[in-house]
């Protein structure tokens, strides 16, 4: 008798603290949706130290962190240790769920802490940083061209020929992206084929008619195709 009074104790424990939980992972939702992110990561941290594998809470805690660290960029202050913090709960997440939407946003958190590593002199384990972004979400562009850029501006021939496929395959896939036509451009300018750099500088103009560095560019490679062809170059 006794043994099945305790088992009912302990169910009404349990039933207890699962309603406890889902209680803060509300109350986190709430305060997440109103900006309230200091509440936010509160109530989610206490949903946690219940339920350390409660997904909606460790998604929440994610988003949370993730928002603080936007907060921080739009007050452009250094964001490093924010998007670290971030990084750390999405990582602890994908062990828990995997799905698309949370990879898509592990990995633009990813790109936004790659970011914030450069920014600090902290490139290191940049690449590497973009590697997974990548992995994560193949159709992140911001971290393709991030991770171009990085290898164009090395002095290996190979590197730069890496980050000329990467934005080859950015313009191919993402026209819109007018990013990786102007580094693309600059790739080919760099190597003397100014034909290929106007080329290129001319499709991105075609998307993005105001763009100033695309006008810029572009000028300047009209004139030195105008240049070579009166002096017989071409």
């Amino acid at each position: 008798m006794w043994n099945r009074v305790w088992q009912i104790v302990l169910a009404c424990i349990a039933l207890s603290l699962v309603a406890c939980v889902e209680g803060d992972v509300r109350r986190g939702n709430e305060a997440l949706r109103i900006g309230d992110y200091d509440r936010a990561i509160a109530n989610f941290s206490k949903a946690l130290d219940q339920d350390p594998v409660h997904r909606d809470a460790r998604y929440g805690l994610a988003l949370s962190y993730f928002s603080v660290a936007e907060e921080g960029e739009r007050l452009h202050i250094s964001t490093l240790d924010l998007w670290k913090r971030a990084a750390d709960e999405f990582r602890i997440l994908s062990k828990i769920d995997s799905g698309a939407q949370v990879d898509a946003n592990h990995s633009t958190c990813l790109f936004y802490l790659a970011r914030a590593a450069m920014a600090k002199g902290e490139s290191a384990n940049v690449l590497s940083l973009l590697d997974q972004s990548i992995q994560l979400d193949s159709a992140n562009y911001f971290s393709l061209n991030l991770k171009g850029l990085i290898l164009a501006g090395s002095n290996d021939a190979e590197d730069v020929e890496r980050a000329k496929q990467i934005f080859i395959h950015i313009v191919t896939s993402e026209p819109q992206f007018i990013s990786a036509y102007v580094n693309l451009g600059n790739i080919y300018w760099n190597e003397g084929d100014v034909e290929s750099a106007w080329d290129t500088w001319s499709m991105g103009l075609m998307k993005s008619p105001s763009h100033p560095a695309l006008l810029r560019w572009t000028k300047i490679a009209e004139d030195s195709l105008k240049s070579k062809v009166l002096s017989g170059e071409l």
